[in-house]
């Protein structure tokens, strides 16, 4: 039997504040999460996640895999980085090894003794490498590793390319076309089972490949420029402009001009406004003609503040992210390199601070507090209109978060 551990690290916290719900590899970038792609490469294998202890019950819940705990620690067990984007993939028979790309350990091809180091704890409070360097061959490798929610954006469409070519092969339409549908390029073009296309779309994968998952609507007079995902269930609505990079994740509901963004799940932007170079959260709802900005007017690179850290990012080209079950009103304007945190509100039509911690309430009024119970009413009514109850899991996941960065929120309220 062959072992596989996908395990988070230290440098998880620079993924905020995408990570406060979820590990890091369960991001989407291209077609898959890193666990998704990690699935799909090993179909027979025995997987055990390690991730942060608050976040067990949340993936038990998800998951049929053992958390935190192995399987086993007398055969080879494959050790992969929960933030490398494998493809192809690591082979999991072999000497022991490890591979490194820095100072960040890509995987680890362990068995017995050196198997048995390992711990979540170990991964996300110390140093792996230090640990089995002494014990064991080291392998400089070159993967991509996501280290900041833009290494995730910037990847995602030449991942869609790779996930379309590797796992996809080969256009598709199962769905249902009406007639005034246009297709260019269809060997590039996947339309999954029951979605349904409506008239007046054009489809122009001449840039690169469209995957539409199952049970996906695409309303009439709707553009969509590869490469391209939208998940199942997804909805885009009438006369929207999807442009290349564009990832739509499941049950989503967008409008409007969206370009190089990834939406996590659950989502809605149905209504005008643009939105480039981004990565929204799940359970998010955008306003009517909330917008962005991804561009300086100095075409400058964008800088981010994470960690109470200002950070070059290199990008010329940079929107923002925003945390789950976070809400914008209509008119909302962010500017280029914003953090929104977890269940935010914004209720202003003047421009946020770039940085919002998680439960802010941003108003005319300034910066508040977004009481505990008042965004959890809200969140289970969101979820039950997508006929989704919450449960304890999520709920004492939602109460952790406010927990963890109360301090954060209290400094700003003073």
């Amino acid at each position: 039997m062959q072992y596989i551990c996908l395990f988070e690290d230290s440098q998880y916290s620079k993924l905020v504040p995408l990570v406060h719900t979820r590990t890091a590899f369960e991001l989407r970038c291209g077609l898959f999460t890193p666990l998704e792609r990690i699935i799909k490469h090993y179909p027979r294998v025995l997987i055990t996640l390690f991730c942060r202890s608050y976040l067990s019950d949340i993936l038990q819940e998800r998951y049929p895999y053992h958390i935190n705990n192995l399987h086993t620690a007398d055969d080879t067990c494959l050790f992969l980085n929960g933030r490398a984007i494998l493809s192809p993939p690591i082979p999991t028979e072999g000497p022991e090894e490890i591979g490194i790309q820095g100072n960040t350990l890509v995987y680890a091809r362990l068995r017995g003794k050196n198997a048995t180091k390992l711990s979540p704890e170990m991964f996300l409070t110390h140093n792996p490498i230090e640990l089995l360097k002494g014990t064991v061959q080291v392998v400089n490798t070159h993967v991509p590793t996501i280290n900041y929610f833009w290494d995730l954006v910037k990847l995602n469409m030449s991942q869609i390319e790779k996930d379309f070519a590797l796992f996809v092969k080969e256009g598709s339409i199962t769905g249902k076309l009406h007639e005034g549908v246009h297709l260019l390029n269809k060997d590039q073009i996947f339309i999954g089972k029951d979605s349904r296309i409506k008239p007046g779309c054009v489809f122009d994968a001449e840039e690169g490949p469209i995957y539409i998952g199952q049970h996906a609507t695409i309303a009439p007079n709707t553009t969509v420029e590869g490469p391209v995902y939208i998940g199942n269930h997804a909805v885009v609505r009438s006369n929207s402009r999807i442009r290349g990079g564009t990832n739509i994740g499941e049950v989503c509901k967008v409008g409007g001009e969206i370009v190089n963004s990834i939406f996590h799940s659950y989502s809605n932007k149905q209504h005008d406004g643009f939105l480039g170079d981004s990565y929204i959260g799940s359970w998010v709802n955008m306003g009517a003609d909330t917008v962005n900005s991804n561009l300086l007017n100095t075409y400058g690179n964008i800088n981010v503040e994470i960690g109470g850290n200002i950070i070059n990012t290199g990008q010329m080209f940079l929107g923002m992210a925003m945390g789950d079950h976070t809400k914008t009103a209509i008119n909302t304007t962010i500017m280029t390199g914003s953090i929104v945190g977890f269940a935010c509100n914004i209720v202003s039509t003047s421009y946020p601070p770039k940085y919002l911690p998680p439960f802010t309430w941003f108003s005319h009024h300034g910066i508040q507090i977004y009481t505990l119970e008042k965004a959890l009413i809200v969140a289970k009514i969101a979820m039950r209109r997508r006929d989704k109850e919450m449960t304890a899991a999520e709920e004492q996941l939602f109460r952790m978060v406010f927990r963890l960065t109360e301090a954060e929120r209290s400094s700003l309220s003073n």
